[in-house]
């Protein structure tokens, strides 16, 4: 008897019913198969291709390229049968791919085009007021936070105003207005937490949890990201509570599920436990959901399971987890991201923001301002001094360590070798050397100063092995790769302006390029962070010093 077809019994179903199968199913592609197996219209292509893209490309294999290419299929037979609902959708999710990739052009040009055409929509005045705010999860996504809380403050204030001039709209419409309310203060109490603005986003937490027209599972689901708030907040314990409870609470909501396994994972990490830490990444990385959110899940949890195992001595896994890290990071330009998540969690540096009222304006309010101002900027004067004596100290520190580097590095050959013999590393003694001869090599060419430069570039012009190279910076330079680069760059632009006095004229950004960095932004905060000391007030001391050397 011939097996039979397993694919028979879904010729039965039509297009629209297989298209809900699709958002039902782990796994949508036989649905997806078997509707391109059938003669279309152009109407059920634009659904078939945005499905296709979305529920499989998207969701199931995260293919953002794949997904892009069946998206303006679909927009291709949006176009053909006049339906910009489905275009402007699609180009919605265009955005946002590249909003998650960190391709920041991409999304604002989608974006317009998006909203181009949204005068040809046919939309009613609710619609309009559910969606209101819809583009901010770009800018959201994007790092604009301010932008992003700014327009879905209109929006909920559009709904304030409606609900406020229409008593006579039934139950379910005001229930539904509510609801989308309380979505988009879940979207700004996110941004204030991005900005550290803790009280502020308190705030709108609080006004989520205690809407009185939303059934209690509801405001559960719109604040389920209370657990990060806690985190940021330093109240870990209360954090690891939360997500364990709404962990085993939903846990058939796959994408909670995952969130809560990330949080675990941090808040384990920031009280030190890295045993527990590291339990809750694997948990979450063989749990992947794919997330529509300014950190990508994914990515820090390869990111705090390479700390935990750093942490640990654990260098078997350190290897594993920093090339997946390495090689994700690359794929969506994640590095700028990851040093702003790393400060973000950063619990000693989290100052959170008062959030300040608009009414009771009276005179005492204006008052106290006074007073608060004065004494604000007291303790400015007060910490510039304080900052300018550290900054001179700084200097002082930098310039004695650089003319140490000179003298020792004759001698550097030597004690190199002397390291390696004794110390028992995976490596063989003659691979490390020859690994360290071709470093020392690098750094006197200059090689650091390009700026596409990478450890999987630089291992294949050394034909080295990736993880070699790795350990043995580790190992010897004292630092991961980004850092070791990084100080061989500042480094490098010190010597230039303390022996090259032109440029002690050039600009910082000309000096960023100079040296390699991609940005004025980033080799300031990298300057900083290396020598305790802006690049501008550097340049300061350094022209001072000049000066006295001439008189």
């Amino acid at each position: 008897m011939p097996k039979q077809n397993k694919n028979d019994s879904l010729k039965k179903y039509s297009v629209d019913v297989l298209i809900q199968k699709c958002y039902s199913d782990i796994n949508p592609k036989i649905y997806c198969n078997e509707m391109f197996s059938r003669k279309l219209s152009d109407a059920e292509k634009t659904k078939c291709y945005n499905i296709f893209a979305l529920k499989y490309c998207f969701e199931v294999i995260n293919d953002h390229e794949k997904t892009i290419q069946y998206l303006n299929l679909s927009n291709v037979y949006a176009k053909k049968t006049g339906n910009v609902t489905f275009e402007r959708a699609n180009l919605n999710i265009i955005a946002i791919i590249y909003a998650l990739e960190n391709k920041h052009e991409d999304a604002l040009k989608f974006l317009e085009k998006r909203n181009k055409l949204k005068s040809l929509e046919k939309t009613d005045e609710l619609q309009e007021l559910l969606s209101g705010g819809d583009d901010e999860i770009i800018y959201a996504l994007l790092g604009y936070f301010g932008r992003s809380v700014k327009g879905y403050l209109d929006a909920t204030k559009k709904i304030d105003d409606y609900l406020a001039t229409h008593d006579e709209i039934s139950a379910e419409k005001k229930y539904q207005l509510i609801f989308y309310k309380c979505l988009k203060y879940k979207n700004i109490f996110l941004n204030y937490s991005y900005e550290k603005k803790l009280d502020s986003a308190g705030i709108y937490l609080n006004k989520i949890k205690t809407s009185s027209l939303l059934p209690k599972d509801k405001v559960d689901i719109i604040s389920s990201n209370e657990a990060n708030y806690l985190i940021l907040s330093g109240r870990l314990d209360e954090a690891i509570q939360k997500a364990k409870k709404d962990k085993n609470d939903y846990k058939n909501d796959k994408a909670r599920v995952f969130y809560n396994l990330y949080y675990l994972a941090r808040a384990y990490q920031l009280k030190g436990n890295y045993k527990e830490s590291s339990k809750y990444c694997e948990q979450g990385l063989n749990n992947i959901f794919v997330n529509i959110d300014f950190i990508n899940i994914e990515l820090e949890l390869y990111r705090i399971a390479m700390e935990n195992a750093d942490k640990s001595g654990d260098n078997s896994n350190y290897l594993k987890y920093s090339k997946l890290y390495q090689e994700k990071s690359k794929k969506i330009n994640y590095n700028s991201k990851a040093d702003f998540i790393a400060k973000l969690y950063n619990l000693d540096q989290i100052q959170p923001l008062k959030y300040e009222l608009n009414n009771s304006k009276h005179f005492m309010t204006y008052l106290w301002l006074i007073i608060l101002f004065l004494s604000l900027f007291t303790a400015y004067l007060i910490n510039r001094f304080f900052t300018l004596r550290k900054y001179k100290k700084r200097f002082i520190e930098i310039n004695a360590r650089l003319e140490k580097k000179e003298k020792e590095v004759a001698l550097s050959p030597k004690k190199a070798e002397e390291v390696i013999k004794t110390d028992n590393n995976i490596l063989s003694l003659k691979k490390e050397n020859e690994i360290l001869d071709k470093l020392n090599k690098f750094e006197k060419k200059q090689q650091f100063l390009s700026s596409t430069l990478s450890l999987s570039s630089l291992a294949s012009s050394m034909n080295v092995n990736y993880n070699y190279l790795t350990l043995t910076i580790k190992k010897y330079k004292k630092n991961n790769f980004n850092g070791y680069i990084n100080q061989l760059r500042i480094d490098y632009i010190i010597l230039k302006l303390k022996q090259n006095p032109e440029y002690l004229n050039y600009k910082i950004s000309y000096l960023a390029e100079e040296c390699g960095f991609s940005s004025h932004t980033v080799f300031t905060r990298i300057f900083i962070e290396k020598t305790g000391i802006p690049p501008s007030k550097f340049i300061e001391y350094v022209k001072k010093e000049n000066t006295k050397v001439n008189i």
